[in-house]
């Protein structure tokens, strides 16, 4: 029966989007490997999901920051199960303070896990899916890949690569039978800005983790490739092109400016 359920990588897994992609998945009926630094919350999303689903359900412990990791991932997600139908490069974190302050080792993992891991991992993955005409693979960016974001610079740069990438990616292989996605949320309910450091303030306008999920599964049935989340996603995608770089660059450096010069960064992934 295993070898019958579609079967979907998550990285990231362990809390926020990650989890919540599971959760749906799980529920859907896939067997599932859960991939993350953090052990402990995989094993205990792992007998949260157990319950009630009769799916498989892996999890691996991995730095996807690291050189060849992206290999390690393709080996470990094909020692449970010869056939991937998706995969979810979800696994990220976020850097807030002055770039010439970063540590550079922070910033190389940043390039490493935004860029390196998803790029490799997203060509490794793939022939597989072309050669069966199934499959797909969502990457989960952000709208601050529409925007140049003065303190968060290197984090919007990678969120932009990943859109661009994912793009060219999917017309490349359209009318293939195989969907790439790139989900880009606003700002999501989730600890991710808490771990970066950073204290937004516009915390009512928060979206779910459950609607991000929710909206990237819909678009998946459609095919969609650029996937915003509700109002907030359209708003961001119409200043973005109708609003002039330098005053958006000059109002997030004001909204976004740390209260101090001392940089904040702490991976969360």
């Amino acid at each position: 029966m295993s070898q019958a359920r579609p079967f979907t990588v998550i990285t990231g897994a362990s809390r926020g989007i990650g989890a919540e992609y599971a959760r749906a998945l799980a529920a859907q009926g896939y067997d599932l490997l859960l991939v993350a630094r953090d052990h402990t919350r995989l094993d205990m999303l792992r007998e949260e999901l157990q319950h009630g689903h009769q799916g498989e359900i892996w999890t691996e412990s991995l730095d996807l920051s690291q050189p060849q990791a992206a290999s390690t991932l393709y080996e470990m997600a094909h020692s449970h199960r010869e056939e991937v139908s998706l995969l979810i490069n979800n696994a990220g974190f976020g850097m807030y303070g002055d770039f010439a302050d970063m540590p550079l080792a922070n910033i190389q993992s940043m390039l490493q896990l935004h860029m390196n891991t998803i790029v490799e991992s997203t060509r490794l993955f793939l022939p597989a899916m072309l050669a069966r005409q199934h499959g797909a693979i969502i990457t989960v960016a952000s709208v601050a890949g529409f925007f140049s974001i003065p303190y968060m610079t290197e984090y919007a740069a990678t969120k932009a690569f990943l859109i661009a990438f994912s793009k060219g990616l999917a017309r490349e292989i359209q009318n293939q039978c195989v969907t790439i996605q790139v989900c880009c949320p606003g700002f999501t309910d989730t600890d991710f800005h808490q771990t970066a450091g950073h204290k937004p303030k516009h915390v009512l306008f928060a979206q779910s983790s459950q609607k991000v999920v929710q909206t990237s599964l819909r678009a998946l049935q459609s095919k969609r490739t650029l996937v915003t989340i509700g109002w907030q996603g359209r708003l961001a995608t119409w200043t973005s092109k109708m609003v002039p770089q330098t005053i958006l660059m000059a109002l997030a450096g004001k909204f976004v400016k740390p209260p101090s010069s001392i940089p904040k960064h702490q991976p969360s992934h």
